[in-house]
């Protein structure tokens, strides 16, 4: 009897013992919700300051401070920093919807945009619309007089077309109206722009597709080439859409184009012709796939599935392209003569030059491929 009450005794206080934890777990996460509501105002009294100034819901270095400083406390407190900055995140993110929803009502404005039946076109009606603004639409048979009422004139055209329809519609707006447009390059359009309408001019380049579900965090290089006060308002709205503005001559914009897109593109195309002429399956491969071949395979096959046009444009438009793509060409040719012969000194050697050319953004490289490689690896 003795051994089965003390039998009795133990699980008693096993149950007491576990009760007592979950007690202590249900006042935890107690707290922790008063912590994330206590923080959740301190970003609306932000928010509140921040509301109908120029500064933008989402602020990229502010945010890259904050995740850094929650891996380093998770850490200190013995926790995992990928949980700190998983917190993190969820809190930012609630955070922003607060701030977005605290961004006061628009002055509106008629916008037309020329080209709107898009893809481009629709998404960014879309979100002009759902600030409270007027938004009209020209499409290919429709008469350009119907933008001679707009405040804001956008050219969402494909790029081919950009500047014959800028030099054509600019006699039709009023003269304080603003024309813009939204095309991946910028030289050639804007002065086109510049040339056909006295009034203000402001190239934009939103650097990503329609399907984003949001436009925060997304962003749009901006070319002041006639600046005024409606251009200046709509540079403010972009930010108050959540959006990270980054500011360019159209030269500028363009050299850059030629690294951001022509050459990332192009090396994507040789990389999908070249899997392509091994014969081998696409899904046959992946049976044997790392995290970073099933990406990049992604970033490959995401090129594939879209409108060739739109690749064949970038890679053929961009003034400085082919000067990036001999640049290409010459590395492989290179590198392919340093692994005929078998000279590991060389190998070692132009690695090591192409290293210090990402010194400064090796860590963020890691860390970045890290979350999407552990992102890959969880689904099936």
């Amino acid at each position: 009897m003795g051994v089965v009450r003390r039998f009795h005794s133990g699980l008693l206080a096993g149950r007491m013992d576990l009760e007592s934890l979950r007690q202590e777990l249900d006042d935890l996460d107690s707290r922790l919700m008063a912590i994330a509501a206590r923080r959740i105002q301190v970003v609306r009294r932000i928010g509140e300051l921040k509301a109908g100034d120029d500064r933008p819901v989402f602020d990229r270095t502010r945010e890259r401070d904050v995740y850094v400083r929650a891996r380093d406390n998770a850490a200190h407190a013995g926790l995992d920093p990928k949980v700190g900055e998983a917190l993190l995140q969820t809190l930012v993110e609630a955070g922003h919807g607060l701030q977005e929803e605290l961004q006061p009502d628009s002055e509106a404005h008629r916008f037309c945009i020329v080209g709107g039946g898009g893809r481009m076109g629709t998404r960014i009606k879309r979100e002009l619309e759902g600030r409270g603004h007027r938004v009209d639409v020209i499409e290919k048979d429709d008469p350009f007089s119907i933008a001679a009422e707009a405040d804001i004139v956008m050219l969402s055209v494909p790029m081919a077309r950009a500047a014959s329809v800028a030099r054509v519609i600019g006699p039709y707006l009023r003269s304080d109206a603003l024309l813009c447009d939204v095309n991946s390059l910028k030289s050639e359009v804007c002065a086109a722009m510049a040339a056909s309408h006295s009034g203000e001019i402001l190239g934009l380049h939103p650097m990503f597709g329609p399907s984003v579900h949001t436009f925060r965090r997304q962003k749009v290089v901006i070319c002041k080439v006639r600046p005024g006060p409606l251009g200046g308002w709509l540079v403010a709205e972009l930010g108050r859409l959540g959006m990270e503005r980054i500011e360019a001559s159209p030269e500028e914009h363009d050299r850059m184009m030629a690294n951001v897109q022509v050459l990332t593109h192009f090396s994507t195309l040789v990389m999908g012709d070249a899997l392509r002429r091994t014969g081998v399956g696409v899904r046959r491969s992946l049976e044997f796939t790392s995290p970073i071949y099933r990406l990049e395979l992604a970033f490959v096959g995401r090129l594939f599935a879209q409108n060739p046009d739109l690749y064949a444009e970038i890679e053929m438009s961009n003034p400085h392209g082919e000067s990036v793509r001999a640049g290409f060409r010459e590395a492989a040719e290179e590198l392919t003569a340093i692994l005929a012969a078998g000279d590991r000194e060389a190998f070692r050697a132009r690695f090591a030059e192409v290293s210090a050319h990402f010194e400064g953004f090796d860590a963020e490289a890691m860390r970045l491929s890290d979350l999407l490689i552990d992102t890959l690896a969880a689904r099936p």
